[in-house]
């Protein structure tokens, strides 16, 4: 029996199952578990390597910008793997995820030579005061938009830390600034190079805001392995 795991984010249950029914009936089964956009794929097969190691790799280029991992490895341990393997300094800024980014980087061992430190910006004046962004700037695009979550991460860059990550967004249960609940902005990035996402998620509060603490974390791990001009 031959068993291996592929980690993936960014696609709900539904979209990864319909991916995966073009594979069926090829010798190998899958096993999907899901939640809220970072899921664990496994696959099983009583065949040979060689039929095996085939359909994984149609799997592997069916999912291959959402690939995280060939190992069961969270995206936070990763994350921390990789910050400690590039010798890189991390902060990070939180607005509608409060803390839960920081909280599953510092729950690893080691973590503080490579983590710096963690804000939750979540009023309007915190971004202005913590962060440095101008009250016109804010006042010109929204606490929720492109343009603030790269201030913010620009707010975050000093001569100590290498890399920052941000989130803002509208968790809900209501909209503001004439925005819809589920839109978030996610930027990630160092020195000249900060990139920004803009994504519409959908579910209860505690869904959208787990989403988003995932789908940071799995941008983290794509610029620490450079390969995020990909997205």
């Amino acid at each position: 029996m031959i068993q291996e795991v592929v980690k993936i984010c960014g696609l709900d249950i539904d979209t990864i199952r319909l991916k995966l029914s073009e594979f069926l009936g090829m010798g190998v089964t899958f096993d999907v578990e899901e939640r809220c956009l970072d899921a664990r794929i496994t696959m099983t097969s009583a065949g040979t390597r060689e039929s095996f190691d085939q359909i994984k790799s149609y799997v592997y280029n069916a999912f291959s910008e959402h690939v995280y991992s060939a190992e069961d490895t969270s995206l936070h341990a990763l994350a921390v793997q990789l910050l400690k393997r590039s010798k890189k300094v991390l902060s990070v800024a939180e607005s509608l995820t409060g803390g839960e980014i920081c909280s599953r980087l510092t729950s690893v061992p080691g973590v503080s030579e490579n983590f710096y430190e963690g804000i939750v910006c979540y009023n309007r004046h915190s971004k202005m005061d913590r962060l440095g962004i101008p009250r016109a700037f804010i006042g010109e695009y929204g606490t929720v938009s492109r343009e603030t979550a790269h201030a913010m991460v620009r707010g975050l860059l000093n001569r100590k830390v290498d890399i920052g990550l941000a989130t803002t967004g509208l968790a809900g249960p209501t909209g503001d600034e004439g925005k819809p609940v589920g839109l978030v902005y996610i930027a990630v990035g160092g020195g000249e190079f900060i990139t920004t996402f803009e994504k519409r998620l959908s579910g209860d509060r505690n869904q959208i805001r787990e989403a988003t603490a995932n789908l940071a974390l799995f941008y983290l791990v794509r610029y620490l392995k450079g390969d995020i001009l990909l997205l």
